[in-house]
């Protein structure tokens, strides 16, 4: 029996700390592929949302920090579930076990049994045990970033990651974003990312992707005058897995296992199985692995999708161009006029600007309901990617 279909690596997928704006000491653990719209389940405003956040003396809820850069939905799950029970996570087991408190039955001699419930837990316990999982040996070589949105609690991390003796790898970045962290005295941002600003400016789909995609595609459709820029042999794109440097201005393919091999010898670390980043054997410039995984997991294993995303893109610059055309020939720059053309009917088989959201994605909470009205098609390629996670019992702190 064939397995199931190899999904794409997701566009974006975060875990996230949500707090209510009412009762600070409110706090959830949740993961999402979509913050945004994940925010306004949350805030009742769009349907869905945890049942443990659905009180509205708790409403508003803000997202404090979200971490990103989960390569699937399993890790980010497992990440989530860690966060949310770390007296559980083999993730947060105590470094010294000599230092590890440990009550024992004084009849028996034996530790006890670990209690069923647990204590609920304040924001710095919760930010203490973010960072010992992002510093654990399943997660500390991700290329996770940690985006913080209120001041107030980067302030909490701060002070944490300041007197611990262990510190964050390298490859874990903080983005400090929000008007409000500029009121933060000495913040530090070791990201190369830009700051969004807000949740709501969050780039979550694969339209980021596009440009590279259209330039992968197009050099890909006739690879008879492409060479692996490592072991300088053809590159067969039906045979092999071919990827491309993502910068616009430099042609250099590469079968997947060389690249990859040469990425790693370049680290001098052997313990290391996946690279994070490297540089482009042909242009030199440097190049996240991250990026490049996307593009080509997205190629291969969703073309119907890659090409509706090009044909989108295309639609959308013609459309720029015609308006750009009629308002030079009117006088009238700075005004946008758009004809009424064909291009104004989208194809039938286009995805929409919030493709994403029109799936099933319904929050675990109302599983039950999902059941009664589920069809018997085959899920969307896609569906698996973008699902939210709702534990039944997920963290919610009073």
């Amino acid at each position: 029996m064939d397995g199931p279909e190899p999904k794409p690596i997701p566009a974006y997928y975060c875990c996230y700390l949500l707090r209510s704006t009412v009762r600070h000491a409110s706090l959830y653990i949740g993961s999402t592929p979509n913050p945004i719209r994940r925010l306004s389940q949350h805030n009742g405003v769009a349907k869905g949302g945890a049942k443990r956040t659905a009180r509205d003396k708790l409403r508003p809820w803000e997202m404090s920090l979200v971490v990103e850069g989960f390569m699937s939905r399993v890790s980010a799950l497992q990440f989530e579930w860690a966060w949310q029970h770390p007296e559980k996570s083999r993730h947060l087991e105590p470094e010294d076990e000599s230092k590890a408190k440990v009550n024992v039955d004084p009849k028996t001699g034996k530790p006890k049994a670990k209690p069923r419930s647990r204590a609920r837990r304040s924001l710095t316990a919760h930010l203490e045990d973010l960072h010992s999982l992002l510093r654990s040996t399943c997660f500390s070589s991700g290329p996770l970033r940690v985006r913080f949105f209120r001041a107030d609690v980067y302030r909490v991390w701060r002070a944490w990651n300041d007197r611990v003796d262990s510190r964050l790898p390298p490859n874990i970045k903080i983005i400090l974003d929000g008007d409000n962290l500029a009121t933060v005295p000495n913040a530090k941002q070791t990201g190369e990312i830009e700051p969004a600003g807000c949740i709501n400016n969050l780039s979550v789909d694969y339209t980021r992707l596009e440009d590279y995609l259209e330039k992968s595609m197009f050099m890909l459709e006739d690879p008879d005058d492409l060479q692996c820029t490592v072991c300088k042999k053809p590159v067969i794109p039906t045979a092999d897995q071919i990827v491309v440097c993502p910068h616009s201005n430099c042609r250099g393919t590469s079968h997947l296992l060389c690249l990859s091999s040469k990425l790693l010898d370049a680290t001098g670390e052997p313990d290391l199985l996946v690279p994070t980043r490297g540089t482009c054997p042909l242009c030199k410039n440097a190049v996240q692995w991250p990026t490049i995984m996307r593009e080509l997991t997205f190629r291969n294993r969703a073309e119907k999708e890659a090409c509706a995303i090009l044909r989108k893109k295309d639609k959308r610059l013609r459309k720029e161009s015609a308006a750009e055309i009629i308002s030079a020939a009117q006088g009238t720059r700075g005004t946008s006029i758009e004809p009424r053309t064909q291009l104004e009917e989208p194809a039938q088989d286009e995805l929409s600007s919030n493709w994403f959201e029109q799936l099933d994605l319904e929050s675990d909470s109302d599983f039950e309901g999902r059941q009664k009205h589920h069809s018997n098609d085959p899920p969307s390629k896609l569906e698996v990617v973008i699902e939210d996670s709702d534990w039944d019992d997920a963290e919610l702190v009073e």
